[in-house]
């Protein structure tokens, strides 16, 4: 136990003296692994990559948390409610452009379901709904069907 606890001490040493790396070619490129737990990092092009947080309120309230790799979201996704609660999980599905979408009421029960897409050019990025959603009233009781092209409503089925 004490050896264990010993290397993580020696480990977060280590990677708080460590300097990141610059664009600089001389400099050396020291893989990741030395820190583990590290948050919000950038990869050698300046992408976003691994675990990244997102808060508000001077740093008070976590509104956004999920990975990064190579600048492209990659699994789960969770956001919150200013006060904490969950809003929103997204699945990003290894290579594709669909995601899977659950958002949440306020009180914590399932608001909707239903997928969305995701299309990246070199000049922009656009999300939008797709599909057939699921739609829940605030006691989490299924209340309709609302079907999405492109990202505009194109109709809505009573349950």
């Amino acid at each position: 136990m004490r050896m264990n606890l010993f290397i993580i001490l020696l480990l977060l040493l280590f990677s708080a003296n460590v300097q990141s790396q610059t664009k600089d070619k001389s400099a050396v490129y020291i893989k990741k692994w030395y820190q583990p737990f590290k948050t919000n990092a950038f990869d050698k092009e300046g992408e976003y990559h691994g675990r990244w947080k997102i808060y508000i309120n001077n740093e008070q309230d976590l509104i956004r948390n999920g990975r990064f790799r190579h600048g492209k979201e990659v699994g789960t996704w969770r956001y919150y409610y200013p006060g904490g609660g969950l809003y929103m999980i997204e699945k990003y599905k290894r290579g594709s452009d669909n995601i899977l979408i659950r958002k949440y009421h306020e009180n914590g029960q399932l608001g909707r379901t239903g997928q969305a897409r995701i299309i990246r050019t070199p000049k922009e990025t656009h999300y939008y709904w797709d599909g057939l959603w699921q739609v829940y009233d605030e006691k989490g009781k299924f209340t309709h069907t609302e079907t999405y092209v492109k990202g505009k409503l194109l109709k809505q089925a009573s349950g």
